[in-house]
């Protein structure tokens, strides 16, 4: 071919690509796997991390059972002037059978990620302890008596839409 010129075009082809819907469908496909894989190992590294930390909190207990965990984020405000860094808890039920062979359900509040740089390193865990169940009066709250583990832990790092707070605590008895 030769332009006005008279010179020689070189003329190049270009093949299109043409697309296989079916291999395109299998990549996305493998694709979609591979990440929902790793967000299920990350998820089961995560409650194998608390479930070991909690077993370690009751090294007698036996039979030792959880259940109904789940993660929460809540907007927590330190008193000091530090930013609100971000921390993710990790709330559940215990069911263990104790030394004296009695079955015992309990909560527990495991920190599972922070973003504070002062908590790098550190796992705060919080166990309930059922048979500590007098109440202090939740004056916030209608002034319903909660157990300490609630007023410190639960109705503020696991209390969301789905787990509403508890007031668990039992009136003080009054010496009038």
């Amino acid at each position: 071919m030769k332009n006005e010129t008279g010179r020689s075009m070189m003329q190049t082809s270009v093949k299109p690509i043409r697309s296989n819907f079916a291999t395109d469908a299998i990549a996305a496909l493998f694709i979609a796997l591979a990440l929902l894989a790793g967000c299920t190992q990350s998820n089961a590294s995560t409650d194998d991390v608390v479930e070991a930390a909690v077993r370690s909190a009751l090294p007698n207990e036996k039979d030792i059972k959880f259940d109904g965990l789940y993660e929460t984020t809540p907007g927590l405000h330190g008193s000091s002037e530090t930013p609100n860094y971000k921390r993710r808890f990790t709330c559940g039920y215990v069911t263990y059978r104790n030394e004296a062979g009695r079955s015992v359900r309990a909560r527990f509040i495991y920190l599972s990620h922070s973003d504070d740089p002062s908590q790098t390193g550190q796992n705060f865990l919080s166990v309930e302890k059922p048979e500590i169940n007098y109440g202090i009066r939740d004056e916030e709250n209608g002034g319903k008596y909660v157990t300490s583990f609630e007023l410190t832990g639960w109705n503020r790092s696991c209390a969301d839409a789905q787990h509403p707070k508890t007031f668990s605590g039992v009136a003080p008895e009054s010496n009038g």
